[in-house]
């Protein structure tokens, strides 16, 4: 990943220190990984994000900084598809929703 100032943005406003750009993936946490690959993500300038419980192993901060991201993003013009099991951030995100609910086979 280049090191540009759209770059060094994302990753302070996501809380990122500079070494995650240089750092093995083995070496980083769960939640700077997956904050990584969020941010990997959005500088594609995608027309369509799929994100799978995208804050699930982060916490509070880091979860607000992300939905407010994703929130800047469909103003633009990005659909998000958002699966999670937090119907309560799927409701801050969600321009409408579509709960499953499991329910018994025959």
């Amino acid at each position: 990943m280049a090191d540009s100032d759209e770059v060094r943005g994302l990753m302070m406003f996501f809380g990122l220190a500079g070494h995650c750009l240089h750092t093995p993936l083995s070496r980083l946490s769960t939640g700077e990984r997956q904050r990584l690959a969020l941010l990997r993500a959005i500088l594609l300038h995608p027309e369509v994000l799929l994100l799978d419980e995208p804050c699930s192993a982060l916490d509070e901060t880091s979860t607000g900084r992300i939905e407010r991201v994703l929130q800047a993003l469909q103003t633009r013009g990005t659909a998000i598809v958002l699966v999670s099991h937090d119907m309560r951030q799927a409701g801050r995100i969600s321009t409408c929703s579509h709960p499953f609910q499991k329910t018994k086979s025959s």
